[in-house]
């Protein structure tokens, strides 16, 4: 089965290396695509994992859940990601449809590396423009 996050590679791979903890995401464009995996293969415990400590107060693990759960994902589109020493910026669209309606969420994500591994930090979306 191919991997949610649009690499054209196996799940297994991919983005299923970083989930099962064989591996650490190596960028912070591997760990956003990994994280979007999770949405789509509804791994919770991967995303709370994989949050900043210092943010994670602010991440609402049930309403996350109940909407992987009703989402259909669709694509992910990486539109630029950025890595400066400790910290990265990730821009997205994630592509997903939840009751036969279709959806675009644009994001603009920060990650942070302590101690060789990538952390989400933040998201800001991007509103639509008219």
């Amino acid at each position: 089965m191919k991997c949610p996050c649009g690499s054209e590679k196996n799940y297994q791979e991919c983005c299923g290396i970083y989930h099962s903890g064989k591996e650490l995401a190596p960028t912070a464009e591997a760990l956003m695509r990994s994280r979007y995996s999770a949405f789509a293969k509804n791994q919770m415990q991967y995303l709370r994992d994989t949050t900043d400590p210092q943010t994670l107060g602010d991440i609402d693990d049930e309403a996350n859940k109940e909407w992987a759960e009703r989402a259909k994902f669709l694509k992910l589109e990486i539109i630029k990601a950025e890595e400066k020493g400790t910290k990265g910026t990730v821009e997205f669209k994630a592509y997903y449809q939840v009751d036969d309606e279709d959806f675009i969420h644009h994001e603009v994500s920060t990650f942070r590396k302590q101690a060789g591994e990538w952390f989400f930090k933040s998201g800001k979306v991007k509103e639509a423009k008219s």
